[in-house]
């Protein structure tokens, strides 16, 4: 399963049932693809900076980007935009996003999690926070992250198999998220 399943059915449950169990092909929105060249010039412009990503510079040894983890026994793999190794053998994910509003989504922070729990894996260390970062906005919300909220995720990601594997359609999320949704027109 990879990460962005997660983000998917936080989205909404049902959406990761069409894409997975149904296979209704996933179209890359151009706002997407707007988010992935942003993110690329904002790589650029952190050599650049005092601080990154609200952290300053004299504690951070290493600036990982796109990094890919994956944790065989979970079957959990994704891509971290970019990882801060910091002083003290610290690890922190920042996860971008390209959106209107600066707001941290129940999905956003799910995805981080996850990304935590594969940095454990990978690491042998303990992520303690993660940050989301705005690029529309250049805001960097530092959130913190507990062994609790990981596994709590890891039960979501036995939730999301049982979806994937089962025949049963999920319930929706609101109404209002349908309208930017890639799979509404196959969506009852």
């Amino acid at each position: 399963m990879m990460v962005s399943d997660i983000v998917q059915y936080f989205y909404c449950p049902r959406k990761v049932y069409y894409l997975k169990t149904l296979g209704v092909p996933f179209k890359v929105k151009k706002k997407m693809e707007l988010g992935k060249d942003e993110d690329d010039m904002e790589e650029e412009r952190l050599g650049e900076r005092k601080t990154i990503y609200g952290i300053q510079r004299s504690l951070v040894n290493e600036i990982i980007h796109n990094i890919y983890l994956e944790d065989e026994s979970l079957g959990l793999a994704g891509q971290v935009d970019t990882l801060l190794h910091l002083n003290g053998n610290e690890y922190i994910p920042v996860d971008s996003k390209y959106t209107e509003e600066a707001f941290v989504q129940r999905q956003y922070r799910k995805q981080l999690l996850a990304y935590s729990i594969l940095i454990d894996k990978t690491f042998r260390c303990r992520v303690r926070r993660g940050i989301i970062y705005f690029i529309k906005q250049k805001a960097a919300e530092c959130l913190e992250i507990t062994e609790l909220q990981k596994k709590a995720l890891i039960k979501d990601v036995e939730s999301i198999r049982r979806i994937i594997a089962g025949e049963s359609i999920p319930r929706k999320s609101a109404e209002s998220k349908c309208e930017y949704c890639e799979v509404r027109k196959f969506c009852v």
